[in-house]
Protein backbone atom coordinates (compact mmCIF):
# COMPACT_ATOMS: atom_id res chain seq x y z
CA UNK A 1 0.00 0.00 0.00
CA UNK A 2 1.21 3.49 -0.79
CA UNK A 3 2.46 5.55 2.18
CA UNK A 4 0.01 7.96 3.79
CA UNK A 5 1.34 11.45 3.33
CA UNK A 6 -1.60 13.80 3.03
CA UNK A 7 -4.33 14.80 5.46
CA UNK A 8 -7.75 15.60 4.12
CA UNK A 9 -10.21 14.58 6.87
CA UNK A 10 -11.45 16.63 9.82
CA UNK A 11 -9.71 14.19 12.14
CA UNK A 12 -6.49 14.46 10.21
CA UNK A 13 -7.05 11.07 8.55
CA UNK A 14 -5.22 10.88 5.17
CA UNK A 15 -8.30 9.79 3.21
CA UNK A 16 -6.93 10.61 -0.27
CA UNK A 17 -3.73 8.70 0.25
CA UNK A 18 -5.52 5.73 1.78
CA UNK A 19 -8.06 5.55 -1.05
CA UNK A 20 -5.34 6.03 -3.67
CA UNK A 21 -3.39 3.14 -2.17
CA UNK A 22 -6.45 0.93 -2.03
CA UNK A 23 -7.36 1.77 -5.66
CA UNK A 24 -3.82 0.89 -6.73
CA UNK A 25 -4.47 -2.58 -5.32
CA UNK A 26 -7.87 -2.72 -7.05
CA UNK A 27 -6.20 -1.84 -10.37
CA UNK A 28 -3.57 -4.58 -10.12
CA UNK A 29 -5.72 -7.03 -12.23
CA UNK A 30 -5.76 -4.39 -14.98
CA UNK A 31 -1.97 -4.32 -15.01
CA UNK A 32 -1.86 -8.11 -15.31
CA UNK A 33 -4.41 -7.98 -18.14
CA UNK A 34 -2.43 -5.29 -19.95
CA UNK A 35 0.68 -7.44 -19.66
CA UNK A 36 -1.21 -10.42 -21.08
CA UNK A 37 -2.67 -8.32 -23.92
CA UNK A 38 0.78 -6.96 -24.73
CA UNK A 39 2.14 -10.50 -24.84
CA UNK A 40 -0.69 -11.63 -27.10
CA UNK A 41 -0.21 -8.62 -29.40
CA UNK A 42 3.47 -9.49 -29.69
CA UNK A 43 2.51 -13.04 -30.69
CA UNK A 44 -0.09 -11.70 -33.10
CA UNK A 45 2.55 -9.54 -34.78
CA UNK A 46 4.88 -12.54 -34.87
CA UNK A 47 2.21 -14.63 -36.57
CA UNK A 48 1.72 -11.82 -39.07
CA UNK A 49 5.44 -12.01 -39.83
CA UNK A 50 5.18 -15.80 -40.16
CA UNK A 51 2.19 -15.57 -42.47
CA UNK A 52 3.91 -12.98 -44.66
CA UNK A 53 7.06 -15.10 -44.83
CA UNK A 54 5.11 -18.20 -45.83
CA UNK A 55 3.21 -16.28 -48.53
CA UNK A 56 6.43 -14.86 -49.98
CA UNK A 57 8.03 -18.30 -50.03
CA UNK A 58 4.93 -19.78 -51.66
CA UNK A 59 5.12 -17.20 -54.47
CA UNK A 60 8.69 -18.33 -55.21
CA UNK A 61 7.66 -21.99 -54.97
CA UNK A 62 4.79 -21.51 -57.41
CA UNK A 63 7.23 -20.34 -60.08
CA UNK A 64 8.57 -23.92 -60.13
CA UNK A 65 5.25 -25.71 -59.68
CA UNK A 66 4.47 -26.26 -63.37
CA UNK A 67 6.31 -28.46 -65.85
CA UNK A 68 6.00 -25.67 -68.42
CA UNK A 69 8.56 -23.66 -66.40
CA UNK A 70 11.18 -26.24 -67.33
CA UNK A 71 10.27 -26.38 -71.01
CA UNK A 72 10.87 -22.66 -71.42
CA UNK A 73 13.11 -22.02 -74.39
CA UNK A 74 15.19 -19.11 -75.55
CA UNK A 75 15.21 -18.28 -79.25
CA UNK A 76 18.09 -16.11 -80.41
CA UNK A 77 18.17 -14.57 -83.88
CA UNK A 78 21.43 -13.39 -85.42
CA UNK A 79 19.38 -10.65 -87.10
CA UNK A 80 16.52 -9.70 -84.81
CA UNK A 81 15.78 -6.56 -86.81
CA UNK A 82 14.64 -8.82 -89.66
CA UNK A 83 13.38 -11.93 -87.87
CA UNK A 84 11.95 -12.09 -84.35
CA UNK A 85 11.12 -15.53 -83.00
CA UNK A 86 9.56 -17.00 -79.85
CA UNK A 87 9.02 -20.56 -78.68
CA UNK A 88 6.14 -22.23 -76.84
CA UNK A 89 8.54 -24.73 -75.27
CA UNK A 90 7.81 -27.64 -77.62
CA UNK A 91 10.42 -26.87 -80.28
CA UNK A 92 13.39 -29.12 -80.87
CA UNK A 93 16.58 -27.48 -79.65
CA UNK A 94 18.90 -26.65 -82.51
CA UNK A 95 19.97 -24.12 -85.14
CA UNK A 96 18.02 -23.05 -88.23
CA UNK A 97 19.19 -21.00 -91.22
CA UNK A 98 16.54 -18.62 -92.55
CA UNK A 99 16.54 -16.25 -95.50
CA UNK A 100 13.67 -13.85 -96.29
CA UNK A 101 13.36 -12.66 -99.89
CA UNK A 102 9.88 -11.11 -99.74
CA UNK A 103 7.48 -9.89 -97.05
CA UNK A 104 3.77 -10.55 -97.16
CA UNK A 105 1.78 -7.46 -98.13
CA UNK A 106 -1.82 -6.29 -98.38
CA UNK A 107 -3.17 -5.06 -101.69
CA UNK A 108 -3.84 -1.32 -101.97
CA UNK A 109 -5.96 0.23 -104.73
CA UNK A 110 -6.48 3.95 -105.44
CA UNK A 111 -9.00 5.91 -107.51
CA UNK A 112 -8.09 8.78 -109.79
CA UNK A 113 -7.80 12.21 -108.16
CA UNK A 114 -10.86 14.30 -107.20
CA UNK A 115 -10.90 17.96 -106.30
CA UNK A 116 -12.71 17.43 -103.03
CA UNK A 117 -13.73 14.63 -100.68
CA UNK A 118 -17.29 15.88 -101.12
CA UNK A 119 -17.29 15.35 -104.88
CA UNK A 120 -20.19 13.19 -106.04
CA UNK A 121 -18.94 9.95 -107.61
CA UNK A 122 -22.07 8.02 -108.51
CA UNK A 123 -24.59 5.49 -107.26
CA UNK A 124 -25.10 1.76 -107.54
CA UNK A 125 -23.58 -1.29 -105.84
CA UNK A 126 -20.00 -2.24 -105.01
CA UNK A 127 -19.23 -5.94 -104.74
CA UNK A 128 -15.78 -6.59 -103.20
CA UNK A 129 -14.50 -10.16 -103.30
CA UNK A 130 -11.26 -11.74 -102.09
CA UNK A 131 -9.10 -14.33 -103.75
CA UNK A 132 -5.93 -15.18 -105.63
CA UNK A 133 -5.08 -13.51 -108.91
CA UNK A 134 -2.91 -15.53 -111.27
CA UNK A 135 -1.46 -13.70 -114.26
CA UNK A 136 -1.63 -15.23 -117.71
CA UNK A 137 1.25 -17.50 -118.69
CA UNK A 138 2.09 -17.00 -122.34
CA UNK A 139 4.57 -19.85 -122.18
CA UNK A 140 1.96 -22.54 -121.63
CA UNK A 141 -1.07 -20.60 -122.81
CA UNK A 142 -2.73 -20.42 -119.40
CA UNK A 143 -5.09 -17.40 -119.18
CA UNK A 144 -5.25 -15.04 -116.24
CA UNK A 145 -7.58 -16.16 -113.46
CA UNK A 146 -9.04 -15.05 -110.15
CA UNK A 147 -9.82 -17.83 -107.64
CA UNK A 148 -12.12 -16.82 -104.81
CA UNK A 149 -10.93 -17.22 -101.22
CA UNK A 150 -13.33 -19.82 -99.80
CA UNK A 151 -12.74 -18.54 -96.27
CA UNK A 152 -14.07 -15.03 -97.00
CA UNK A 153 -17.47 -13.88 -98.15
CA UNK A 154 -17.81 -11.16 -100.75
CA UNK A 155 -18.79 -7.73 -99.49
CA UNK A 156 -21.80 -5.91 -101.00
CA UNK A 157 -22.18 -2.15 -100.43
CA UNK A 158 -25.06 -0.01 -101.64
CA UNK A 159 -24.21 3.53 -102.71
CA UNK A 160 -27.15 5.92 -103.05
CA UNK A 161 -27.81 9.64 -102.83
CA UNK A 162 -26.99 9.66 -99.10
CA UNK A 163 -23.45 8.38 -99.47
CA UNK A 164 -22.40 8.93 -103.09
CA UNK A 165 -19.51 11.32 -102.38
CA UNK A 166 -15.89 10.26 -102.05
CA UNK A 167 -16.15 10.60 -98.26
CA UNK A 168 -19.56 8.91 -98.20
CA UNK A 169 -18.24 5.86 -100.09
CA UNK A 170 -15.27 5.70 -97.70
CA UNK A 171 -17.59 5.71 -94.70
CA UNK A 172 -19.95 3.14 -96.26
CA UNK A 173 -17.04 0.73 -96.81
CA UNK A 174 -15.67 1.20 -93.29
CA UNK A 175 -19.11 0.84 -91.75
CA UNK A 176 -19.13 -2.79 -92.87
CA UNK A 177 -16.21 -3.43 -90.50
CA UNK A 178 -15.12 -6.21 -92.83
CA UNK A 179 -11.81 -7.28 -94.38
CA UNK A 180 -11.13 -3.99 -96.18
CA UNK A 181 -10.59 -0.43 -95.09
CA UNK A 182 -11.00 2.81 -97.02
CA UNK A 183 -9.25 6.14 -96.59
CA UNK A 184 -8.87 9.41 -98.49
CA UNK A 185 -5.33 10.49 -99.33
CA UNK A 186 -4.41 13.83 -100.87
CA UNK A 187 -1.27 13.25 -102.94
CA UNK A 188 -0.94 16.88 -104.08
CA UNK A 189 -2.81 16.35 -107.30
CA UNK A 190 -6.13 15.71 -105.58
CA UNK A 191 -8.04 13.44 -103.24
CA UNK A 192 -7.90 9.72 -103.89
CA UNK A 193 -9.97 6.96 -102.27
CA UNK A 194 -7.58 4.18 -101.21
CA UNK A 195 -9.03 0.73 -100.54
CA UNK A 196 -6.79 -1.67 -98.61
CA UNK A 197 -7.19 -5.35 -97.82
CA UNK A 198 -6.82 -5.82 -94.07
CA UNK A 199 -5.11 -9.17 -94.51
CA UNK A 200 -1.81 -9.85 -96.20
CA UNK A 201 -1.11 -12.60 -98.70
CA UNK A 202 -1.88 -13.41 -102.32
CA UNK A 203 -5.06 -15.21 -101.26
CA UNK A 204 -6.48 -11.84 -100.13
CA UNK A 205 -6.24 -9.98 -103.45
CA UNK A 206 -9.20 -7.70 -104.24
CA UNK A 207 -11.69 -7.79 -107.09
CA UNK A 208 -14.25 -5.00 -107.18
CA UNK A 209 -17.31 -5.38 -109.40
CA UNK A 210 -19.64 -2.41 -109.85
CA UNK A 211 -23.28 -2.18 -110.81
CA UNK A 212 -23.49 1.44 -111.92
CA UNK A 213 -26.89 3.12 -112.13
CA UNK A 214 -25.70 5.10 -115.18
CA UNK A 215 -25.96 1.86 -117.15
CA UNK A 216 -22.27 1.32 -117.82
CA UNK A 217 -20.41 -0.52 -115.04
CA UNK A 218 -16.92 -0.58 -116.54
CA UNK A 219 -16.36 2.76 -118.28
CA UNK A 220 -14.63 4.58 -115.44
CA UNK A 221 -17.26 7.29 -115.02
CA UNK A 222 -19.75 7.42 -112.19
CA UNK A 223 -19.47 4.64 -109.62
CA UNK A 224 -17.65 2.43 -112.14
CA UNK A 225 -14.58 4.54 -111.40
CA UNK A 226 -14.17 2.14 -108.47
CA UNK A 227 -14.27 -1.01 -110.58
CA UNK A 228 -11.19 -3.21 -110.38
CA UNK A 229 -11.07 -6.47 -112.29
CA UNK A 230 -7.44 -7.66 -112.25
CA UNK A 231 -8.14 -9.53 -115.49
CA UNK A 232 -9.74 -6.51 -117.18
CA UNK A 233 -8.23 -3.72 -119.23
CA UNK A 234 -7.28 -0.33 -117.86
CA UNK A 235 -10.19 2.07 -118.25
CA UNK A 236 -12.54 -0.80 -119.00
CA UNK A 237 -13.25 -2.57 -115.74
CA UNK A 238 -9.79 -2.14 -114.27
CA UNK A 239 -10.26 1.50 -113.37
CA UNK A 240 -8.42 1.82 -110.03
CA UNK A 241 -4.65 1.91 -109.79
CA UNK A 242 -2.80 -0.76 -107.82
CA UNK A 243 -0.47 0.88 -105.32
CA UNK A 244 0.63 -2.37 -103.69
CA UNK A 245 0.13 -5.92 -104.88
CA UNK A 246 -1.10 -8.63 -102.54
CA UNK A 247 1.80 -10.98 -101.99
CA UNK A 248 3.03 -13.79 -99.78
CA UNK A 249 6.10 -13.82 -97.63
CA UNK A 250 8.83 -15.85 -99.31
CA UNK A 251 11.58 -17.44 -97.27
CA UNK A 252 13.80 -20.46 -97.05
CA UNK A 253 14.33 -22.50 -93.88
CA UNK A 254 17.38 -24.75 -94.04
CA UNK A 255 17.14 -24.59 -97.82
CA UNK A 256 13.40 -25.40 -97.99
CA UNK A 257 11.33 -22.79 -99.85
CA UNK A 258 8.35 -21.49 -97.87
CA UNK A 259 5.47 -19.22 -98.94
CA UNK A 260 3.17 -17.73 -96.30
CA UNK A 261 0.25 -15.33 -96.52
CA UNK A 262 1.29 -13.61 -93.28
CA UNK A 263 4.51 -12.24 -91.87
CA UNK A 264 3.75 -14.01 -88.58
CA UNK A 265 3.22 -17.77 -88.45
CA UNK A 266 3.90 -20.75 -86.18
CA UNK A 267 3.60 -23.75 -88.49
CA UNK A 268 6.98 -23.81 -90.21
CA UNK A 269 9.28 -24.75 -87.31
CA UNK A 270 7.24 -26.72 -84.77
CA UNK A 271 6.84 -24.78 -81.54
CA UNK A 272 8.37 -21.58 -82.93
CA UNK A 273 6.50 -18.44 -83.96
CA UNK A 274 8.32 -16.42 -86.62
CA UNK A 275 7.72 -12.70 -87.08
CA UNK A 276 9.27 -11.37 -90.28
CA UNK A 277 10.24 -7.69 -90.15
CA UNK A 278 12.30 -7.15 -93.26
CA UNK A 279 14.05 -8.85 -96.17
CA UNK A 280 17.42 -10.36 -95.26
CA UNK A 281 20.59 -9.87 -97.25
CA UNK A 282 22.29 -12.93 -95.76
CA UNK A 283 21.17 -16.04 -93.92
CA UNK A 284 19.86 -15.47 -90.42
CA UNK A 285 20.72 -18.07 -87.80
CA UNK A 286 18.01 -18.98 -85.32
CA UNK A 287 19.20 -20.82 -82.21
CA UNK A 288 16.58 -22.61 -80.10
CA UNK A 289 17.71 -23.83 -76.67
CA UNK A 290 16.36 -24.58 -73.23
CA UNK A 291 16.21 -21.33 -71.30
CA UNK A 292 18.46 -22.48 -68.47
CA UNK A 293 19.00 -18.92 -67.27
CA UNK A 294 15.30 -18.47 -66.53
CA UNK A 295 15.15 -21.84 -64.76
CA UNK A 296 18.27 -21.08 -62.73
CA UNK A 297 16.82 -17.70 -61.74
CA UNK A 298 13.65 -19.39 -60.47
CA UNK A 299 15.63 -22.02 -58.55
CA UNK A 300 17.84 -19.32 -57.01
CA UNK A 301 14.67 -17.40 -56.13
CA UNK A 302 13.37 -20.54 -54.40
CA UNK A 303 16.60 -20.87 -52.37
CA UNK A 304 16.66 -17.18 -51.43
CA UNK A 305 12.99 -17.15 -50.41
CA UNK A 306 13.43 -20.25 -48.25
CA UNK A 307 16.48 -18.77 -46.51
CA UNK A 308 14.55 -15.60 -45.78
CA UNK A 309 11.70 -17.64 -44.30
CA UNK A 310 14.14 -19.84 -42.37
CA UNK A 311 15.85 -16.78 -40.84
CA UNK A 312 12.48 -15.35 -39.88
CA UNK A 313 11.42 -18.63 -38.23
CA UNK A 314 14.69 -18.83 -36.30
CA UNK A 315 14.26 -15.25 -35.04
CA UNK A 316 10.68 -15.92 -34.02
CA UNK A 317 11.61 -19.05 -32.04
CA UNK A 318 15.10 -18.16 -30.76
CA UNK A 319 16.16 -18.96 -27.21
CA UNK A 320 18.54 -16.64 -25.38
CA UNK A 321 19.95 -18.09 -22.20
CA UNK A 322 19.49 -15.91 -19.16
CA UNK A 323 16.85 -13.52 -20.40
CA UNK A 324 13.28 -14.11 -21.52
CA UNK A 325 12.93 -10.59 -22.95
CA UNK A 326 15.36 -11.50 -25.74
CA UNK A 327 13.66 -14.78 -26.58
CA UNK A 328 11.69 -15.08 -29.78
CA UNK A 329 7.96 -14.33 -29.41
CA UNK A 330 7.04 -17.80 -30.72
CA UNK A 331 9.57 -19.76 -28.68
CA UNK A 332 7.88 -23.00 -27.65
CA UNK A 333 4.91 -22.38 -29.94
CA UNK A 334 3.77 -25.81 -31.17
CA UNK A 335 2.28 -24.56 -34.45
CA UNK A 336 5.46 -22.78 -35.50
CA UNK A 337 7.58 -25.75 -34.45
CA UNK A 338 5.39 -28.08 -36.54
CA UNK A 339 5.84 -25.82 -39.58
CA UNK A 340 9.62 -25.80 -39.19
CA UNK A 341 9.81 -29.58 -38.88
CA UNK A 342 7.56 -30.22 -41.88
CA UNK A 343 9.40 -27.75 -44.10
CA UNK A 344 12.73 -29.37 -43.28
CA UNK A 345 11.30 -32.84 -43.88
CA UNK A 346 9.78 -31.83 -47.22
CA UNK A 347 13.07 -30.43 -48.51
CA UNK A 348 14.75 -33.77 -47.84
CA UNK A 349 12.06 -35.89 -49.53
CA UNK A 350 13.15 -37.65 -52.76
CA UNK A 351 11.05 -37.58 -55.93
CA UNK A 352 9.08 -40.75 -56.70
CA UNK A 353 9.05 -40.15 -60.46
CA UNK A 354 12.50 -38.71 -61.25
CA UNK A 355 15.33 -41.13 -61.95
CA UNK A 356 18.65 -39.27 -62.10
CA UNK A 357 17.98 -36.10 -60.09
CA UNK A 358 15.72 -37.21 -57.24
CA UNK A 359 16.76 -34.83 -54.45
CA UNK A 360 17.68 -31.18 -54.08
CA UNK A 361 21.30 -32.10 -53.37
CA UNK A 362 21.42 -33.91 -56.72
CA UNK A 363 20.97 -30.57 -58.50
CA UNK A 364 23.27 -28.56 -56.24
CA UNK A 365 21.00 -27.36 -53.40
CA UNK A 366 22.45 -28.20 -50.00
CA UNK A 367 21.40 -27.44 -46.43
CA UNK A 368 24.12 -26.01 -44.21
CA UNK A 369 24.39 -24.58 -40.71
CA UNK A 370 21.04 -23.59 -39.18
CA UNK A 371 19.24 -25.02 -42.22
CA UNK A 372 20.47 -22.32 -44.61
CA UNK A 373 20.30 -23.48 -48.24
CA UNK A 374 23.03 -22.86 -50.79
CA UNK A 375 23.00 -23.38 -54.56
CA UNK A 376 25.87 -24.75 -56.61
CA UNK A 377 25.08 -23.00 -59.91
CA UNK A 378 27.53 -25.13 -61.90
CA UNK A 379 25.95 -28.36 -60.66
CA UNK A 380 22.47 -27.07 -61.49
CA UNK A 381 23.61 -26.09 -64.99
CA UNK A 382 24.99 -29.58 -65.55
CA UNK A 383 21.73 -31.14 -64.34
CA UNK A 384 19.67 -28.96 -66.66
CA UNK A 385 21.85 -29.81 -69.64
CA UNK A 386 21.91 -33.52 -68.76
CA UNK A 387 18.23 -34.14 -68.05
CA UNK A 388 16.02 -31.09 -67.67
CA UNK A 389 12.94 -33.36 -67.68
CA UNK A 390 14.17 -35.06 -64.53
CA UNK A 391 14.80 -31.70 -62.85
CA UNK A 392 11.25 -30.75 -63.76
CA UNK A 393 9.94 -33.94 -62.12
CA UNK A 394 11.77 -33.02 -58.93
CA UNK A 395 9.84 -29.75 -58.63
CA UNK A 396 6.67 -29.98 -60.74
CA UNK A 397 3.78 -32.48 -61.07
CA UNK A 398 4.66 -35.60 -63.05
CA UNK A 399 3.76 -39.26 -63.28
CA UNK A 400 5.07 -42.60 -64.48
CA UNK A 401 2.98 -45.55 -65.63
CA UNK A 402 3.76 -49.26 -65.48
CA UNK A 403 1.94 -49.87 -68.79
CA UNK A 404 3.82 -48.24 -71.70
CA UNK A 405 0.51 -47.76 -73.57
CA UNK A 406 -0.96 -45.73 -70.70
CA UNK A 407 0.21 -42.11 -70.81
CA UNK A 408 0.01 -39.46 -68.09
CA UNK A 409 -1.81 -36.38 -69.43
CA UNK A 410 -2.30 -34.09 -66.44
CA UNK A 411 -3.62 -33.55 -62.92
CA UNK A 412 -5.53 -31.05 -60.81
CA UNK A 413 -4.69 -29.11 -57.66
CA UNK A 414 -6.62 -31.76 -55.70
CA UNK A 415 -4.62 -34.74 -56.98
CA UNK A 416 -2.62 -36.31 -54.15
CA UNK A 417 0.78 -37.89 -54.69
CA UNK A 418 0.54 -41.67 -54.75
CA UNK A 419 0.33 -44.84 -56.81
CA UNK A 420 -3.07 -45.73 -58.26
CA UNK A 421 -4.36 -48.83 -60.04
CA UNK A 422 -5.98 -48.44 -63.47
CA UNK A 423 -8.69 -50.74 -64.76
CA UNK A 424 -10.30 -50.29 -68.18
CA UNK A 425 -13.77 -51.67 -68.95
CA UNK A 426 -14.27 -49.84 -72.25
CA UNK A 427 -11.79 -48.32 -74.67
CA UNK A 428 -12.39 -44.82 -75.96
CA UNK A 429 -12.86 -43.92 -79.60
CA UNK A 430 -14.17 -41.12 -81.79
CA UNK A 431 -17.71 -42.25 -80.99
CA UNK A 432 -17.47 -43.27 -77.33
CA UNK A 433 -15.63 -42.31 -74.16
CA UNK A 434 -13.35 -44.68 -72.30
CA UNK A 435 -14.71 -46.23 -69.11
CA UNK A 436 -13.04 -47.78 -66.09
CA UNK A 437 -11.65 -47.06 -62.63
CA UNK A 438 -8.68 -45.25 -61.13
CA UNK A 439 -7.76 -46.18 -57.56
CA UNK A 440 -10.75 -48.55 -57.51
CA UNK A 441 -13.32 -45.80 -58.05
CA UNK A 442 -15.27 -45.00 -61.21
CA UNK A 443 -13.32 -42.61 -63.42
CA UNK A 444 -14.69 -40.01 -65.81
CA UNK A 445 -14.32 -40.87 -69.50
CA UNK A 446 -13.19 -38.30 -72.05
CA UNK A 447 -12.41 -39.75 -75.46
CA UNK A 448 -9.52 -42.15 -74.97
CA UNK A 449 -8.74 -40.76 -71.50
CA UNK A 450 -9.80 -41.61 -67.96
CA UNK A 451 -9.92 -38.95 -65.23
CA UNK A 452 -9.92 -39.64 -61.49
CA UNK A 453 -13.31 -38.91 -59.91
CA UNK A 454 -14.23 -36.47 -57.16
CA UNK A 455 -13.69 -37.08 -53.44
CA UNK A 456 -10.65 -39.29 -54.03
CA UNK A 457 -6.90 -38.84 -53.83
CA UNK A 458 -6.74 -39.43 -57.59
CA UNK A 459 -9.23 -36.64 -58.33
CA UNK A 460 -8.31 -34.87 -61.57
CA UNK A 461 -5.56 -37.36 -62.50
CA UNK A 462 -5.86 -37.85 -66.27
CA UNK A 463 -4.35 -40.71 -68.26
CA UNK A 464 -4.69 -41.63 -71.95
CA UNK A 465 -5.46 -45.28 -72.66
CA UNK A 466 -3.90 -46.65 -75.84
CA UNK A 467 -3.73 -50.17 -77.19
CA UNK A 468 -6.55 -52.73 -77.34
CA UNK A 469 -6.44 -54.39 -73.92
CA UNK A 470 -9.14 -53.95 -71.28
CA UNK A 471 -9.05 -54.99 -67.64
CA UNK A 472 -6.09 -54.14 -65.41
CA UNK A 473 -3.72 -51.69 -67.08
CA UNK A 474 -1.15 -51.43 -64.32
CA UNK A 475 -0.59 -48.40 -62.14
CA UNK A 476 0.20 -44.73 -62.40
CA UNK A 477 2.56 -43.20 -59.85
CA UNK A 478 1.86 -39.50 -59.45
CA UNK A 479 3.99 -36.87 -57.72
CA UNK A 480 2.97 -33.27 -57.14
CA UNK A 481 6.67 -32.47 -57.07
CA UNK A 482 8.49 -30.60 -54.32
CA UNK A 483 7.11 -27.23 -55.38
CA UNK A 484 3.59 -28.60 -55.70
CA UNK A 485 3.75 -30.29 -52.29
CA UNK A 486 5.20 -27.21 -50.61
CA UNK A 487 2.59 -24.93 -52.15
CA UNK A 488 -0.26 -27.23 -51.07
CA UNK A 489 1.18 -27.52 -47.56
CA UNK A 490 1.54 -23.75 -47.21
CA UNK A 491 -1.99 -23.24 -48.52
CA UNK A 492 -3.17 -25.70 -45.87
CA UNK A 493 -1.52 -23.64 -43.14
CA UNK A 494 -2.84 -20.33 -44.44
CA UNK A 495 -6.37 -21.20 -45.51
CA UNK A 496 -9.48 -20.48 -43.43
CA UNK A 497 -9.18 -23.73 -41.47
CA UNK A 498 -5.38 -23.83 -41.41
CA UNK A 499 -3.23 -23.90 -38.30
CA UNK A 500 -1.79 -20.41 -38.77
CA UNK A 501 -5.20 -18.86 -39.36
CA UNK A 502 -6.73 -20.82 -36.46
CA UNK A 503 -3.94 -19.80 -34.10
CA UNK A 504 -4.18 -16.16 -35.17
CA UNK A 505 -7.93 -16.15 -34.64
CA UNK A 506 -7.46 -17.79 -31.22
CA UNK A 507 -5.05 -15.06 -30.14
CA UNK A 508 -7.45 -12.38 -31.40
CA UNK A 509 -10.28 -14.01 -29.43
CA UNK A 510 -8.15 -14.04 -26.27
CA UNK A 511 -7.24 -10.36 -26.73
CA UNK A 512 -10.90 -9.50 -27.21
CA UNK A 513 -11.87 -11.40 -24.03
CA UNK A 514 -9.12 -9.73 -22.00
CA UNK A 515 -10.07 -6.28 -23.27
CA UNK A 516 -13.67 -6.94 -22.25
CA UNK A 517 -12.55 -8.09 -18.82
CA UNK A 518 -10.43 -4.94 -18.52
CA UNK A 519 -13.39 -2.77 -19.52
CA UNK A 520 -15.62 -4.52 -16.98
CA UNK A 521 -13.10 -3.97 -14.19
CA UNK A 522 -12.55 -0.34 -15.20
CA UNK A 523 -16.30 0.25 -15.19
CA UNK A 524 -16.51 -0.92 -11.55
CA UNK A 525 -13.60 1.16 -10.25
CA UNK A 526 -15.47 4.50 -9.80
CA UNK A 527 -18.08 2.79 -7.61
CA UNK A 528 -15.39 1.04 -5.58
CA UNK A 529 -13.53 4.31 -5.07
CA UNK A 530 -16.76 6.06 -4.06
CA UNK A 531 -17.45 3.29 -1.52
CA UNK A 532 -13.96 3.59 -0.05
CA UNK A 533 -14.28 7.37 0.23
CA UNK A 534 -17.68 7.07 1.92
CA UNK A 535 -16.33 4.48 4.38
CA UNK A 536 -13.29 6.56 5.29
CA UNK A 537 -15.37 9.73 5.49
CA UNK A 538 -17.55 8.01 8.11
CA UNK A 539 -14.42 6.78 9.88
CA UNK A 540 -13.00 10.29 9.80
CA UNK A 541 -16.21 11.68 11.32
CA UNK A 542 -16.17 8.98 14.01
CA UNK A 543 -12.51 9.69 14.83
CA UNK A 544 -13.19 13.41 14.90
CA UNK A 545 -16.11 12.83 17.29
CA UNK A 546 -13.97 10.62 19.50
CA UNK A 547 -11.21 13.23 19.41
CA UNK A 548 -13.70 15.88 20.54
CA UNK A 549 -14.96 13.64 23.38
CA UNK A 550 -11.36 12.87 24.35
CA UNK A 551 -10.58 16.57 24.48
CA UNK A 552 -13.64 17.28 26.61
CA UNK A 553 -12.82 14.50 29.07
CA UNK A 554 -9.23 15.65 29.25
CA UNK A 555 -10.43 19.12 30.12
CA UNK A 556 -12.79 17.81 32.79
CA UNK A 557 -10.13 15.64 34.38
CA UNK A 558 -7.73 18.54 34.36
CA UNK A 559 -10.36 20.74 36.05
CA UNK A 560 -11.00 18.10 38.74
CA UNK A 561 -7.33 17.74 39.42
CA UNK A 562 -6.93 21.50 39.77
CA UNK A 563 -9.82 21.69 42.29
Amino acid sequence: MASITSTTGASGLAIDSIVTGLMTIEKQPLTKIQTQVSSYNTKLTAYGTLKSGLSTFQAAVDKLATAAKFTAQSVKSSNDTSIVATSDGTAANGSYNISVTQLAASQKLATSAYASATDIIGTGTLNISFGTYTAANSGNGTPASFTANADKNALSITIDSTNNTLAGIRDAINAKNASVTASIVNDGSGNRLVITSKDTGAVNSLKIDVTDTDGNSTDGTGLSALAYDPMGAAGSGKNMTQLMAAQNALLTVDGLEISKASNSFNDVIQGVTLNLKSITSTNTTLDVATDTEAIQASVQGFVDAYNKLNNSLRDLTKFVEGGSAANGPLLGDSTTRDIMVKLKSMLARPSTTATTFRTLSDIGIKSGENGVLSLDAAKLTTALKTNVTDVAKLFAPSATTSDPQVTYVGSSSKTVSGTYAINVSQLGSSTQDAAGTINGLTALGSGASLIGGANDNAQGLKVSINGTATGSRGTVTFSKGLAGELSSMISGWLDAEGSVTTKTEGIQTSIKALNKKSSDISAKLPAIEARYRAQYARLDALIASMQSTSSYLSQQIAALNNS
